[in-house]
């Protein structure tokens, strides 16, 4: 078994910025842990400036998550440990982000957990953060935040069908396997804010089967004209 190469999704490998607000200095913090030949950690995430809020709230939403996976995956360590299970190559958490968009008033970027405890096969896994300003006041936006009153029902039926289009495009050869009831209501926070559009990340399993692997779906703000929020949550949301 050969452990795969991290590779950066073709989303946004790099800070984009607007000129019409301010851009923050972005750090990175990263953390290598290992023991021997039984696992090894590597986490690379990104620091915000600590003195604005908005900045703050964004550090501490990437702090959890990591926390999180990082005490799930030593704990699996563990269990495997007792149970004295090893594999040829070192089981790995592995972490690292895409960041979309970091200004003032908006911060949107995703991680990625490369996460390998054994098994049939490693697991992907993808968590967004998205924050703005609401009201002047910092906060954790979810995709009615962004939207229209009313209008997050009619959106995810258009990521659907986009879905149903990504998929019929990776595989013309069969009828693509769709979730019975529509996207997961649990996935339709799983979006970052680009300039441009807003972009759902689908992690493997979550829509599909493993073997289908992680699916994408953009709508731009045209698409989107009339449901999006173009003031109030951030002028980087500006439907053309």
């Amino acid at each position: 078994f050969v452990m795969r190469t991290y590779t950066v999704l073709g989303l946004v490998a790099t800070l984009l910025t607007l000129a019409s607000a301010q851009s923050l200095k972005v750090g990175y913090r990263t953390e290598r842990l290992s023991e021997g030949d039984f696992y090894k950690i590597d986490i690379r995430v990104p620091r915000f400036p600590e003195k604005q809020s908005l900045s703050a709230l964004a550090n501490r939403e990437v702090a959890a998550i990591v926390n999180q996976f990082k005490r799930d995956f030593l704990q699996a360590m563990a269990d495997n440990r007792k149970r004295e299970f090893r594999m040829a190559e070192p089981f790995e958490l592995q972490i690292r982000p895409t960041i979309s968009i970091a200004r003032a008033d908006l911060i949107s970027l995703y991680l990625e957990i490369f996460w390998w405890t054994g098994g049939a096969h490693p697991n992907t896994y993808y968590r967004v953060v998205n924050v703005g300003l609401v009201n002047g006041k910092p906060r954790v936006l979810k995709l009615e935040d962004v939207l229209a009153k009313g209008a997050s029902a009619a959106v995810m039926e258009r990521v659907y069908r986009r879905l149903e289009e990504v998929k019929r495009q990776r595989d013309p050869s069969r009828e693509p396997w769709m979730p019975e009831d529509g996207i997961p209501r649990e996935y339709w926070d799983s979006f970052i804010l680009t300039p441009t559009a807003l972009v759902w990340i689908f992690e493997p399993y979550a829509v599909g089967a493993y073997a289908e692997g992680t699916f994408q779906v953009r709508l731009s703000y045209e698409e989107l004209k009339g449901l999006v929020i173009p003031i109030g949550v951030s002028s980087a949301i500006k439907p053309s």
